[in-house]
């Protein structure tokens, strides 16, 4: 009987196959691009069956790529970006049927669902915008935390950081590939005459792989895991971010940096010598790459400044004020631009400002502190080892929301939400293990 059963289920998941590959056949014809990711989409649904968790790191991976820049579609009002999110949504569900979801995580997902409804019944919608781009803003901004709330195991979300921690690498190795193929180039070649390296993303997502990755190779060191490895991927990661000419990434990774300069002054000043030579090694490298692109950021900060970031800030926290409670509901800054300012500018370029405008001062309120809870929850889990770290980690993530868009990126916020949870469930205790003394024999054994 059991193989009977095994032998019809066989053949029903051969039809199955075949009928979907007739399907995506057909569509080949007359929309490539959607049959290629229909392709991808059964390729990834026949390894969930097998090994879930597989899948879930090809979603990581994919966060090395700028899907919007490889693939370019407009469906129903839906971009490539949004079909792409929607196809993490379409395999992240079932993960959580099978492994369940982190409770104590759900709440930035449950503020951004209470700004999705506030948008209709509360908000102030502007005219410009359609029923439907709430919810376009919605599926944006909860994927990358619904991937705070996977429940894996500790193993498992082990390999996972060490994932996070290749992301630029990956982007890069992806850049060259695609630019091979003649789809993109690996380098972008500004008015000004910079040249920034972009692998398969643009030049700022690169970067914030970069932030990302950086500051999980110091937590690693910290944890004493691979330290050899997460150095020379911590100096690779550095030379990279450089060649990005980017400057906001820099910026944030400043507190991270100095606890880790703090943390080995200190080992100094308590006689281990040796600890200073990897900060001597690291900090010149460090030096010399950005010595060697000094003319670079020369060049981008007497052309751009702010980017104009001063004149945009200013415009929408003044449209913003017209609306203060409850705010214009999800996505409307994106329609706020009427020519005002440099047109590039379809949001503020700061997250603050950009939850005041979409949700008012009741919005923006709920979902920073449903992140803060967040933050909270994982520091607590830490231990004393690794918390300034986090520490430092977060404030520059606080100060890069200030002139990016950090929460709506998805090349930074998903690979951020993944860390914080993968962070939580393999830190199970508060302080470190205490060092076993050894046990001293019976007097009566020594006698003997």
């Amino acid at each position: 009987m059991q193989k009977a059963a095994f032998f019809a289920s066989s053949k029903l998941g051969a039809l199955y196959l075949i009928f979907a590959s007739l399907f995506i056949i057909s569509l080949a014809i007359y929309v490539p691009i959607v049959a290629v990711m229909a392709l991808m989409a059964l390729i990834l649904l026949g390894v969930y069956l097998k090994h879930p968790s597989w899948v879930y790191f090809v979603v990581i991976g994919t966060f090395s790529l700028s899907v919007d820049k490889i693939f370019r579609m407009q469906v129903m009002g839906f971009d490539s970006s949004s079909f792409y999110k929607l196809l993490i949504l379409f395999f992240i569900l079932p993960i959580f049927l099978r492994y369940g979801f982190r409770k104590e995580m759900i709440y930035p997902a449950l503020a951004v669902g209470y700004l999705f409804v506030q948008s209709y019944f509360l908000s102030n919608m502007p005219d410009k915008m359609s029923p439907i781009d709430p919810f376009k803003s919605f599926l944006g901004l909860v994927v990358p935390f619904l991937l705070l709330m996977v429940n894996f195991s500790k193993e498992i979300n082990m390999r996972i950081i060490r994932v996070l921690a290749w992301l630029p690498v990956f982007s890069l190795v992806a850049g060259f590939i695609l630019q091979q193929m003649g789809m993109l180039s690996i380098v972008s070649f500004e008015i000004s005459g910079v040249n920034r390296l972009q692998g398969a993303n643009i030049a700022a997502h690169l970067g914030m792989l970069c932030f990302i990755s950086i500051c999980v190779c110091l937590i690693e060191i910290r944890n004493k895991h691979h330290i050899i490895l997460n150095y020379a991927l911590t100096l690779t990661h550095f030379i990279i971010l450089i060649q990005t000419g980017t400057r906001g990434p820099l910026i944030a990774l400043i507190p991270i940096v100095c606890m880790y300069l703090f943390d080995h002054v200190r080992k100094f000043a308590k006689g281990r010598t040796g600890a200073l030579i990897p900060v001597v090694l690291f900090m010149a490298a460090v030096i010399v790459m950005v010595f060697a692109q000094w003319d670079n950021y020369q060049l981008r900060q007497e052309s751009k400044g702010l980017s104009g970031r001063d004149s945009a800030w200013a415009f929408f926290t003044n449209r913003a004020n017209e609306h203060p409670v409850f705010g214009q509901g999800l996505g409307s800054a994106l329609v706020a631009n009427d020519g005002s300012i440099f047109s590039g500018f379809v949001v503020p370029h700061n997250e603050y400002i950009r939850f005041y405008y979409d949700g008012g001062f009741v919005g923006a309120l709920l979902f920073f502190g449903a992140l803060f809870f967040v933050y909270l929850k994982v520091y607590r889990r830490l231990n004393s080892l690794v918390k300034p770290y986090f520490l430092g980690m977060i404030l520059g993530f606080l100060v890069y929301s200030f002139f990016d868009n950090t929460l709506s990126t998805m090349h930074l916020v998903a690979p951020f939400c993944v860390y914080l949870n993968s962070l939580y469930l393999t830190s199970s205790k508060q302080h470190p293990e205490p060092e076993e003394l050894p046990k001293l024999a019976p007097r009566k054994e020594i006698l003997q």
